[in-house]
């Protein structure tokens, strides 16, 4: 071989390290969302994901852990779609109860992120967290997730390179959740931040302002919307360990401020819990 024959190796063999990186940063620098609620970037054109999140079951009917599986595929570069399915008590053993509905996603960037400009995509995303708080459909119950599906959103995303190799991304958005409709006619808000320190590692942070919410009394009447200082904080390390793949360990409702409905004692605290999350990622 030539030198110029070793030169080419060196430069393609340079380009395929450098193509097999970008898919890891992008993913640690523009994630879908930031736990639960979405931020600005999306699946590129030709690429799809699957994820699995592991829960803690939170009724009383069902024991062991929750799993909720779910697929993102990229149409093109500003659009995506997604949809998923899952069901409390799938590991251990007990009773197996599944999701009320089926998950739905759809999203769309209208604005590219540019020096001055942050991303913004709009989007709507039926799919919640956290297990099911209720079974019960009724006025006086609730049935649907701990942390409700996001609904229609508008989120912006603006990220910056610090010291040359880590990244930091700021994210915000307002949702309108269509669960829980005959009570709740008020939008949400959820901002956060990402700091991915290399290729590999991040650090996520959220916190839902929860103004969907209501305040449940204790003789189980709604006393008014959640105080947003009262909101729901989670935080979790995303590990990229290999460029197509990544495993999350969150920690949810910090601050322990998501309050049960009139599905068990009206009022008692949720809690905080243990969330696991892998995220397969590839292309066509």
């Amino acid at each position: 071989m030539n030198q110029s024959e070793q030169l080419l190796a060196k430069i393609a063999g340079l380009v395929l390290l450098t193509v097999g990186t970008t898919v890891a940063v992008t993913e640690m620098v523009q994630p879908r969302r930031l736990i639960n609620g979405h931020t600005a970037g999306l699946l590129p054109r030709g690429h799809y994901e699957f994820e699995t999140r592991v829960y803690p079951s939170r009724h009383d009917a069902v024991d062991g852990a929750g799993v909720t599986f779910s697929f993102g595929v990229g149409i093109t570069d500003r659009l995506m779609f997604g949809g998923g399915y899952g069901a409390d008590g799938m590991i251990g053993r007990g009773t197996l109860r599944g999701n009320p509905w089926p998950g739905l996603l759809f999203k769309y960037r209208i604005v590219e992120e540019k020096y001055h400009v942050p991303g913004i995509a709009i989007g709507f995303d039926w799919q919640g967290f956290g297990g099911i708080e209720g079974y019960q459909n009724t006025e006086a119950h609730y049935r649907g997730y701990v942390f409700k599906s996001q609904g229609a959103f508008v989120a912006l995303s603006k990220n910056y390179l610090l010291m040359k190799s880590a990244e930091f991304g700021l994210h915000g958005s307002v949702n309108f959740s269509v669960e829980d409709l005959p009570r709740i006619q008020w939008p949400n808000g959820v901002v956060g931040f990402d700091f991915g320190a290399n290729e590999e590692l991040a650090v996520v942070v959220e916190y839902d302002l929860a103004l969907n919410q209501r305040d449940p009394a204790a003789d189980g009447d709604d006393t008014g919307y959640t105080n947003p200082l009262k909101g729901f904080l989670c935080a979790g390390i995303r590990w990229a360990f290999a460029p197509a793949f990544y495993i999350e360990f969150n920690v949810m409702d910090l601050l322990e401020n998501k309050l049960r409905r009139q599905n068990q004692p009206s009022g008692a605290r949720v809690g905080w819990s243990r969330e696991l999350k892998l995220v397969y990622l590839s292309n066509f």
